[in-house]
């Protein structure tokens, strides 16, 4: 489950925007329209720490956390522009922010279960024998070879014997006698 360094870094980067205008945004309200959505902030602070920890430990939930953070998130931004007194000049920039953390955290949640699936099928179809061939390769080697330890699990295809391998049309390596 691990997760690009780019995407946790941008997802990062999406939370604190979204925070710091928020703050921004809620501080400028007056009277009860401040006090609830000051409790609303805290809430989606406190959302927001739990989702980041999470992302950290590569968790998948925190993903899911995260799109429905970024999804409540904008349309409390929606809100907070219909009752606010003030223009907020940089609305557009924050909602912009938050669509983007939304389908970041989406095309991540997707993105794991691709990922999941490939690992449960390679493990499950990984029958080791006396030949080893890549599916995008064209020669078949020795498993102990330089270029038979290259071979990634998830292309591997392994032979039982020469005559499979060359059958399935593949040429033998120089380590092969």
């Amino acid at each position: 489950m691990c997760k690009n360094k780019f995407t946790v870094f941008a997802m990062y980067l999406a939370l604190l925007v979204t925070f710091l205008g928020l703050i921004s945004m809620v501080f400028d309200l007056h009277r009860f329209a401040f006090i609830l959505e000051f409790l609303i902030l805290v809430g989606l602070l406190l959302v927001g720490i739990t989702a980041a920890i999470g992302i950290s430990h590569s968790m998948r939930w925190a993903w899911i956390l995260l799109t429905l953070f970024f999804g409540f998130a904008f349309l409390d931004m929606l809100f907070i522009r219909a009752i606010a007194v003030k223009e907020i000049a940089y609305f557009l920039h924050l909602l912009v922010v938050s669509v983007a953390g939304f389908f970041i955290s989406l095309f991540s949640i997707e993105k794991e279960k691709v990922e999941a699936v490939k690992e449960e099928t390679v493990t499950k179809t990984f029958t080791p024998g006396k030949y080893i061939a890549s599916k995008t390769g064209t020669k078949f080697h020795s498993p102990k070879c330089d270029w038979g330890k290259r071979v990634k699990k998830s292309n591997a295809i392994w032979f039982d014997n020469k005559e499979d391998a060359l059958k399935a049309g593949y040429k033998k390596d120089d380590c092969i006698r």
